[in-house]
């Protein structure tokens, strides 16, 4: 048992040198998973707005103007609507979602945009699908556990982690709203969240 009045007082200052090692870590475990969920939260909440600002946006516009674009080298009004459902509709299925019901993905995702630009035209059904999109793009990130966020993925062409494609997807659908502004204003839409100070702000 020679050394053996050692082996206690060794075996403590072993286990709190681990400690020393371990709670930091599990500290830092601890702050990454609140600031992973903090951006989950904050995506979510900004895409549940711009989702509500071009729904609303489409339901000011008449369904006349529906078919009306500036030039015939752009996206029609009903266009660029489906071109974001078509955005909301591919990204998440590229993040790991199941398609959403009733679509199927193609074997070149990107080909879905342009089918549905061709195919839904009417305000109604435009309007219908721009709202399931948006419920079912927010659903999909929900479900995003977050040590995923952080996988690789090389949906476009180049390796970029799965939080990237969340970001991409809520750029892209800011970006088209303020396309539709600017088309709203053009056949004398004022959006909806806009016109109670309309007399004299003139903002977006």
């Amino acid at each position: 048992m020679r050394g053996s009045k050692h082996a206690l007082p060794a075996t403590i200052v072993g286990l709190a040198l681990a400690a020393g090692f371990l709670l930091p870590a599990t500290a830092e475990a601890k702050k990454k998973t609140a600031a992973t969920s903090d951006f989950t939260s904050d995506v979510i909440a900004n895409l549940t707005r711009v989702g509500k600002r071009l729904v609303s946006l489409a339901e000011a516009t008449p369904a006349d103007k529906f078919s009306w674009r500036p030039t015939d080298q752009v996206r029609r009004v009903s266009e660029v609507y489906m071109h974001v459902v078509g955005a909301n509709d591919v990204i998440p299925f590229l993040l790991g979602a199941a398609p959403p019901k009733g679509v199927t993905i193609p074997d070149q995702p990107f080909d879905l945009s342009p089918k549905l630009e061709a195919e839904v035209t009417s305000k109604d059904e435009v309007i219908a699908r721009l709202r399931e999109s948006f419920d079912y793009a927010v659903g999909a990130i929900k479900a995003i556990s977050p040590s995923d966020l952080d996988a690789e993925s090389t949906a476009f062409g180049s390796p970029q982690s799965k939080r990237a494609l969340v970001l991409v997807l809520l750029s892209h659908a800011h970006e088209h709203l303020g396309q539709s502004i600017a088309y709203a204003r053009s056949v004398g839409v004022v959006p909806p969240w806009n016109a109670p100070k309309e007399a004299g702000s003139g903002g977006n």
